[in-house]
C-alpha cells in the first residue's frame, strides 16, 4: 500500500493543479446553443484556408447571437476569438477594441484561460511598440496564471514572446534559455507549429552571434515543419528570414526566391505586418544588388506599412536602412534624418542591438563627409554597446543554459533513486508476506513490483535519452565556450590595437598641435617683421618724395609772395607749380593710402586701379586703352609692397606714353610666367629718345626692390614695358 508520506505529497500535487482545472472547467461549463458552438467551429477551417474575412463573419454572426442570448461567457469566447484573428493578421486597432471589450467579462466570470490570451496578447502588442518593460509585466502576468505549471502549448507560447523580446533587448542569453524551454514544451505536447516557430526564433538568434551557417540550418528545419501544415503566416516569416541570411552569404537568385514567395503568402493572408517585412527585405535585396531606386521604393513602402501599424521595433532598423539608401543617393540631409529617428527610436525601447548599428552608421556618415569629431564620438558609442552586447550575452548565454541542463539531469537522477528505493521496499514487504503465508499480499506485491519495474525501465530509456541530448548540449556549450573565449581574445587584441591607435593619434595631436603653434609664431614674428620693413618704407617715401615736394611747395609759396605786387606775372607762374605739385603729393598720399588698406591685397584690386588711372591719363588724349588679367591670377593676393611698386611702375609708364608716345592704342596685360608674374605695356607710338630717362631709371629700380627685371623694347610697332618678379 502507498505509505502516508507518498499519500500526502500525491495530495498535495493534486491540490497544486486544482486552480487549473477549476479555470478550465469554467471555460467549458457553459453549454452553447448548437449554432453559436457551430458558427465557432466553422471560422476554424476557415482560418486555416485564409479566408479571414469569412471566419470573421461566422465570429461576428456568433457574437450577435451570444449577445442576443445572454450567453455572457460565449461572448467572452467571441471576442477572444476576433481578438485573436485581426491580431493574426495585424490589425492591432482591431485586437484592442475587442480585448477591451473582453476583459471586465472575462474577469467577472474569472475565466483564467481566456485572461491569459488577453495578457499573452498585450505582452506582444507592448513588445511590438518597443515597450519591454510592459511586454514582460504581461507575459508573467500570463504565467502567474497558473500557466507556468500547466506546461501546455499556450505556456510554450509565452515562453517563446519571452524570448523574442529578450533577444530585441540584444539579452541573448535570456532569449535562448526562454527559446529552449518553449522548444521543449512543444515537443511535450506535440505541437508541430510552435516547433516551427521556434526554430526560426533561434535561428534569429544565432544570426545575431553571428553564426549565419547555423542560422540557415534552423530556418531549414522550420520550413519543412511549416510546409507539412501549410502554414503561411509562419512560411512567410521563415522565408523573410532565410531570404535575408542567403543575401549575407551572396546567394542573390536563392535570395530572390525566396523574399518573393515571402511576399506571395503575406499578400495572401492580407496581414500588414507581414507585407510589411517582406517589403523591407526585398529592400534588402536591391540594395545590396546596387539597384538603388528599386531598394528605396520597396523600402518606403515598408516604412509606410510599418507606420500604420505603430511598430516600432522594425522601424528603428528600418529607418538607418532607408538611412543608408538616402546616403548612397548622396542625399545627406535625408540620410541623417532617418540615421536620428532610428537611434532615438532605439534607445527609447533599450534596443542595444539597434542602438550599436545606427550609432555605427551615423559615424560612417560623418567619416565619409570629413566631419572627424562627430565620426570619432559615434564610433566610441558604437564599441560601448558593441563590446557591451557580446560580453554580456555570450556570459549569460552559456551560464544560464548550463544551469537549466544540469538541473534537469539531477531532477531525472533523483526519480531513478527514488524508483529504486521503492522496489527495494516491496521487494521486503513481499518476502515478509510469503513468510508470515499471506500468499494474496505477497501477489499483490508482485503486481506492484512488475508496474513499478515497467516504469523504472520507462525512466531509465527517457534519461538515456535525456543523457544523450544532454551529452549533446554540453557539448555545444563547449564550442560555444571555445567560441566565447576566441571571441573575448579578439575582442582585447581589437581593444589593445585600438588603445593603441588612440595612443598614437594622441601623439600625432599633440606634435602636429606642438607644431602648428611654432609656425604660427614663426609666421607672426615674421609677418611683423615685414609689417616693420613696410612701416619704415612708408616713413622714408613720405620723407623722400612727400617731404621734398612740400618743401618746394614752401619755397614757391614765399616767392609768389613776395612777387604778387612787383611782378604778378610770375606770382601766377609760381601758383601753377604751387598747384601741380599739390595734386602730386595728393596723388603720392592716395597710392600710400590704397596700398596699405587690406580690401586691396587681391590683383583684381591692382588692375582697377591702373583702368582708373589709364582712363583719366589716356582718354582725354584719344588713346584706346585695353587692360587683361590671366584667370591664374584672379585669386592671387599681393604683398603691399609689390602692389605699391607694381601701381607706381603702371603709372610711371602710362605717364611717359602720354607725354612722349604720340600712340593711338595702349594695351596693360598680367600673366602668369613659371614662378612669375609677367606685366606688358605695350604701345603703338613712335617715341623720341632711347628709352634710358629718370622715369625708366626709376621703374628698373623699383623692379629691382621686388627681386625682378624690367627692359623697355622697342621695335618697329611701338614700345614694350616687360617686367617679370617672382611670386609665391
Amino acid at each position: 500500500m502507498m505509505n502516508f508520506k507518498t499519500f500526502v505529497i500525491s495530495l498535495l500535487q493534486l491540490l497544486s493543479y486544482a486552480g487549473t482545472i477549476q479555470a478550465f472547467a469554467q471555460s467549458t461549463r457553459a453549454v452553447a446553443p448548437p449554432n453559436i458552438q457551430d458558427l465557432i467551429s466553422s471560422s476554424e477551417p476557415l482560418i486555416k484556408r485564409s479566408e479571414y474575412d469569412s471566419a470573421s463573419t461566422k465570429l461576428s454572426q456568433a457574437l450577435q447571437l451570444s449577445i442576443n442570448s445572454d450567453a455572457r461567457h460565449y461572448v467572452a469566447i467571441c471576442y477572444d476569438k476576433l481578438a485573436e484573428l485581426n491580431q493574426f493578421i495585424g490589425k492591432t486597432g482591431e485586437m484592442n477594441r475587442f480585448d477591451s471589450l473582453s476583459l471586465p467579462i472575462v474577469k467577472h466570470l474569472k475565466d483564467t484561460i481566456l485572461l491569459i490570451n488577453i495578457y499573452n496578447r498585450q505582452g506582444i502588442q507592448y513588445m511590438e511598440k518597443g515597450k519591454n518593460k510592459d511586454a514582460e509585466h504581461y507575459f508573467g502576468m500570463a504565467l502567474a496564471l497558473g500557466l507556468e505549471r500547466a506546461a501546455s502549448k499556450k505556456t510554450a507560447e509565452v515562453y517563446s514572446n519571452f524570448g523574442s523580446m529578450y533577444l530585441a533587448k540584444g539579452e541573448k542569453g535570456k532569449a535562448l534559455e526562454s527559446f529552449l524551454k518553449a522548444l521543449t514544451l512543444y515537443e511535450k505536447n506535440g505541437a508541430q507549429q510552435g516547433m516551427g516557430e521556434t526554430y526560426s526564433n533561434i535561428a534569429s538568434l544565432f544570426y545575431l552571434l553571428g553564426k549565419v551557417d547555423d542560422a540557415i540550418h534552423y530556418q531549414l528545419q522550420s520550413i519543412e515543419i511549416r510546409r507539412k501544415l501549410n502554414d503561411k503566416k509562419g512560411l512567410t516569416i521563415t522565408n523573410i528570414n532565410i531570404g535575408q541570411l542567403y543575401i549575407i552569404k551572396g546567394a542573390y537568385p536563392l535570395s530572390l526566391s525566396h523574399l518573393q514567395q515571402a511576399l506571395k503568402y503575406a499578400e495572401q493572408l492580407k496581414n500588414t505586418k507581414l507585407i510589411a517585412s517582406a517589403s523591407s527585405a526585398l529592400s534588402a535585396y536591391y540594395s545590396k544588388t546596387k539597384n538603388y531606386p528599386e531598394a528605396l521604393t520597396w523600402q518606403t513602402k515598408g516604412i509606410a506599412l510599418f507606420e500604420e501599424i505603430d511598430d516600432k521595433q522594425m522601424l528603428s532598423r528600418l529607418y538607418v536602412s532607408a538611412g543608408n539608401l538616402a546616403n548612397a543617393a548622396n542625399d545627406s540631409a535625408k540620410s541623417i534624418a532617418y540615421y536620428e529617428k532610428g537611434l532615438h527610436l532605439a534607445i527609447a525601447m533599450d534596443n542595444k542591438e539597434n542602438i550599436a548599428n545606427a550609432y555605427e552608421k551615423i559615424s560612417m556618415f560623418h567619416s565619409g563627409r570629413k566631419n572627424f569629431k562627430q565620426a570619432h564620438f559615434n564610433y566610441k558609442q558604437y564599441i560601448a554597446y558593441r563590446d557591451s552586447i557580446s560580453e554580456k550575452s555570450n556570459l549569460v548565454k552559456i551560464t544560464e543554459i548550463r544551469t537549466l541542463y544540469e538541473t534537469e539531469k539531477k531532477d531525472g537522477e533523483i526519480i531513478r533513486l527514488n524508483t529504486l528505493q521503492k522496489l527495494k521496499q516491496l521487494q521486503i514487504e513481499k518476502q515478509e508476506a510469503v513468510i508470515a503465508g499471506n500468499f494474496l499480499e505477497a501477489k499483490r506485491k508482485q503486481a506492484e513490483i512488475e508496474l513499478l519495474s515497467v516504469e523504472k525501465k520507462l525512466n531509465d530509456e527517457a534519461l538515456e535519452k535525456q543523457s544523450l541530448i544532454t551529452k549533446n548540449k554540453e557539448q555545444q556549450l563547449a564550442l560555444s565556450e571555445k567560441e566565447t573565449e576566441l571571441v573575448d581574445s579578439q575582442l582585447d587584441n581589437e581593444r589593445m590595437i585600438r588603445n593603441l591607435l588612440l595612443a598614437i593619434l594622441a601623439l600625432g595631436l599633440l606634435t602636429g598641435f606642438t607644431w602648428l603653434n611654432r609656425f604660427k609664431l614663426r609666421k607672426k614674428i615674421q609677418q611683423q617683421a615685414d609689417l616693420l620693413a613696410i612701416r619704415n618704407n612708408i616713413s622714408k617715401n613720405l620723407h623722400d618724395e612727400i617731404g621734398s615736394t612740400l618743401t618746394s611747395i614752401n619755397i614757391l609759396s614765399n616767392v609768389s609772395q613776395k612777387a604778387l605786387s612787383s611782378n604778378p606775372q610770375q606770382a601766377r607762374e609760381m601758383l601753377g607749380k604751387i598747384a601741380g605739385q599739390s595734386k602730386t603729393v595728393q596723388e603720392k598720399m592716395s597710392d600710400i593710402v590704397w596700398a596699405i588698406r587690406s580690401e586691396n591685397e587681391m590683383i583684381e584690386s591692382l588692375v582697377a586701379r591702373i583702368r582708373e588711372y589709364a582712363s583719366q591719363t589716356l582718354e582725354a588724349l584719344d588713346i584706346e586703352i585695353q587692360i587683361s588679367l590671366g584667370d591664374e591670377l584672379i585669386d592671387k593676393e599681393l604683398p603691399i609692397q609689390t602692389r605699391k611698386e607694381l601701381l607706381l611702375i603702371c603709372k610711371e609708364a602710362i605717364s611717359n606714353i602720354a607725354k612722349h608716345a604720340q600712340a593711338t592704342q595702349v594695351a596693360v596685360s598680367f600673366g602668369r610666367n613659371k614662378e612669375s608674374l609677367e606685366l606688358k605695356i605695350k604701345d603703338n607710338g613712335n617715341w623720341k629718345g632711347d628709352g634710358t630717362g629718370t622715369g625708366t631709371k626709376s621703374m628698373m629700380e623699383r623692379a629691382r626692390q621686388l627681386g625682378g627685371a624690367l627692359s623697355v623694347i622697342p621695335d618697329n610697332s611701338g614700345t614694350m614695358v616687360h617686367l617679370l618678379i617672382p611670386i609665391t
